[in-house]
């Protein structure tokens, strides 16, 4: 039998874990309210589900190396297939997000109501026609735009997740255009360490070409003008609720470990998937 002296400690970490699940349970209420109104989850999916990696790298492709880059975007399409999971990093994400939340009070019933209100309204602007997009932003656009909602877009991480997802498939990009090229051999020589550095430093330096940083402006700015019509499309109420919400003490923090751990799990996993498409990539 226990003595009761034996007995204390684990009385005492049982009774801390009894307090503070409440507190965790919040913080992760908080994360996930956060993950839903960001439209995490969707934005993860439509850039790193199975097939979406190998077409935005397409997308990027001059003509030229599009007429050539069947082999090498299948290739890609095959690594990133295995290197990307959805499910894992947004958990992940969620996860950071909770844990700089912690504290934080539980997001009301009128700021779960506005989170689903906006998400039903992003959800239902992706399944229209490009005509029906065009209509609805037009529309949207054409409305007064206000102080509260100017704000509101201000405290979300839109821009900066859209070009973490641009800065991806640039690389992608980049190097399914030499493998096409046949300079797979310049980067299949490389040792592991340095391949992995090249990569990290590519990261680290940015988009620095006139071009695609010109297309990153142009999707960064999109991504906010898409946001703003569908806030705009929002209640009144809604939009103050959120406001208030994203005015927490908690919501700098949270914000920053969102756009922080959505890099790290994009540039990871993008990692493994470009290590694996070079690997594999039969030397000339």
């Amino acid at each position: 039998m226990l003595c009761p002296d034996r007995l204390f400690p684990f009385r005492f970490s049982l009774l801390l874990l009894l307090l503070l699940a409440p507190v965790m349970g919040w913080a992760q209420n908080r994360a996930e309210a956060l993950l839903q109104f960001e439209g995490v989850q969707a934005r993860y999916e439509a850039s790193y589900a199975p097939g979406a990696v190998a077409r935005g790298a397409r997308e990027l492709l001059e003509p030229d190396d599009q007429a050539i880059a069947d082999k090498a975007l299948k290739a890609l399409d095959t690594a990133a297939g295995r290197a990307f999971n959805t499910r894992a990093s947004v958990a992940a994400i969620q996860q950071e997000v909770a844990l700089a939340g912690n504290g934080g009070a539980a997001p009301g019933p009128q700021v779960l109501a506005a989170v689903a209100h906006l998400v039903k309204l992003r959800t239902d602007y992706a399944a229209m026609t490009e005509a029906g997009k065009a209509e609805f932003f037009s529309r949207e656009r054409a409305k007064p735009a206000d102080a509260a909602r100017t704000e509101l877009l201000e405290r979300m991480a839109v821009a900066e997740v859209r070009e973490i997802d641009f800065s991806s498939q640039l690389l992608m990009s980049a190097v399914v255009k030499q493998l096409a090229r046949g300079n797979g051999g310049q980067l299949s020589s490389l040792p592991d360490r340095t391949l992995d550095m090249a990569l990290d430093t590519l990261w680290s330096r940015g988009v620095t070409s006139t071009r695609p940083r010109n297309l990153m402006i142009v999707a960064r700015e999109f991504e906010k003008q898409v946001t703003q019509a569908q806030l705009a499309a929002l209640p009144d109420a809604d939009v103050a609720a959120l406001l208030a919400w994203r005015n927490d003490p908690q919501a700098a923090a949270e914000r920053e470990a969102l756009v922080g751990t959505y890099r790290a799990e994009v540039k990871g996993s993008g990692a493994v998937a470009l290590r694996t498409l070079v690997r594999a990539w039969p030397r000339s």
